[in-house]
C-alpha cells in the first residue's frame, strides 16, 4: 500500500503542473501546449513500446482498442470538454465543478468495491469536499466577474463540465477494471499504450482545434520566435505530467482501492495552489489558506482510515490462520 500511496502522490503532483504551465507559455493557447506536450509524450511512449517490443508483439487488438478508449475518456475527450466548458462558461465555473471529481470518483469506487465501510470514509469525504469548495470559491473575486457570458452559453458550459466529470469518473473505473483483467501487464507498458493512443487521437483532433480557433500559433506575430517557453513546458508536461503521471497512476490503480486513490487526486489542488502562489509571489488569501488546510486534513484522514482498515483485515487474517492451524 505504501508504494501505491507514493505513486498516487507522484501522479497527482505531476498533474498539478497542468494548472501551472498554461500561464507560462506567453501568447500561446492551452491547445498549442496540449499539441506540443502530446507530441513529446508520443515520442516518449514510442521509446517505451520499443523497449517492451517483445511483449508488444503479443498484444491483441482488443488491448489497443481498450487503450484508445481509455485515452480518449481520461485525456483527449476530457481535455476538449474542459476547454469547451471554459470557452462557453468562462474561467470560473468549470474549475469549481471539476473540483468534485476526486469526491465523485471516491464514492463511485467505494460503491463498486466496498473497500472500506461508509461510516469510516464519510468523514474524510465531507472534509475534503469542504476544502476543495473553499479553494475553488476563492476564484470568485471581483477580477473574475468582469465579463459574464450569456445564460445559454453558461448552461452549455455546465453541460460540458458535467460530461467531463463523467468522462474522468468512467476512466477511473474502467482503467481499474482493465488493469485487473491484465494482471501480468507492466504498468509502464500500459501507460505507454494509453499515451501513444492519446497522441494519435490528438493528431486527429488538430483540425477540430484549428476549426474552433483554439490555436494561437498560426496567428502568432513572431512565428517560431518566442517558442522556447512553449517547448520547455511541452517537454516537461509531455514526458513528466502526461507519460510519467500515467505510469504512476497505473501503479497506484493496481495497488490502491479506487475509493482511496480517487480522494488522493484532491491533493493535486494543494500542489497547484502552492506552486501558483510561489509563481505569483504572494501569500494565500484567508479562503485559500483555510481551504488548503481543510483539504489536507481530509486527505490525511482518508489515508488513515484506509490504513486502519488494512491493518484490521491483516489482523483478522492472522487470527484465522492461527485458529485453523490449531
Amino acid at each position: 500500500m505504501t508504494l501505491g500511496l507514493l505513486a498516487a502522490i507522484a501522479a497527482t503532483f505531476s498533474w498539478s503542473l497542468l494548472y501551472i504551465f498554461p500561464g507560462l507559455v506567453g501568447d500561446y493557447s492551452l491547445f498549442d501546449l496540449a499539441v506540443v506536450s502530446y507530441a513529446f509524450a508520443g515520442l516518449g511512449s514510442l521509446l517505451v513500446l520499443f523497449v517492451y517490443r517483445n511483449k508488444v508483439r503479443h498484444l491483441r487488438l482488443s488491448d489497443w482498442v481498450c487503450a484508445a478508449l481509455l485515452g480518449f475518456l481520461g485525456y483527449i475527450g476530457y481535455f476538449f470538454l474542459i476547454t469547451t466548458a471554459v470557452l462557453a462558461a468562462g474561467p470560473v465555473i468549470p474549475p469549481v465543478m471539476m473540483g468534485s471529481v476526486p469526491i465523485v470518483l471516491a464514492i463511485a469506487g467505494n460503491m463498486r468495491s466496498s473497500s472500506v465501510p461508509w461510516r469510516a470514509i464519510s468523514g474524510p469525504l465531507v472534509v475534503a469536499a469542504l476544502g476543495i469548495s473553499l479553494v475553488n470559491l476563492s476564484v470568485f473575486d471581483a477580477r473574475s466577474a468582469t465579463a459574464v457570458p450569456p445564460t445559454t452559453s453558461i448552461l452549455f458550459g455546465l453541460l460540458a463540465s458535467l460530461l467531463a466529470i463523467g468522462f474522468w469518473t468512467g476512466f477511473g473505473l474502467l482503467n481499474e477494471s482493465a488493469l485487473a483483467r491484465r494482471p501480468t501487464m507492466s504498468p509502464m507498458l500500459w501507460s505507454a499504450m494509453l499515451i501513444f493512443m492519446c497522441s494519435v487521437e490528438m493528431l486527429a483532433f488538430i483540425p477540430v482545434g484549428l476549426y474552433l480557433k483554439l490555436s494561437h500559433f498560426a496567428g502568432h506575430p513572431g512565428g517560431l520566435a518566442g517558442t522556447q517557453a512553449l517547448m520547455v513546458c511541452g517537454v516537461i508536461q509531455g514526458l513528466g505530467a502526461t507519460l510519467a503521471g500515467a505510469w504512476a497512476w497505473s501503479i497506484a490503480t493496481r495497488r490502491l482501492p479506487l475509493a482511496l486513490s480517487g480522494q488522493l487526486i484532491a491533493s493535486g489542488t494543494i500542489y497547484a495552489t502552492t506552486m501558483g502562489l510561489l509563481i505569483n509571489q504572494r501569500w494565500p488569501s484567508p479562503t485559500e489558506a483555510l481551504g488548503t488546510g481543510v483539504l489536507f486534513v481530509g486527505v490525511v484522514w482518508s489515508i488513515h482510515a484506509f490504513y486502519r482498515r488494512q491493518t484490521l483485515l491483516a489482523t483478522r487474517g492472522r487470527i484465522i490462520d492461527v485458529s485453523q492451524n490449531e
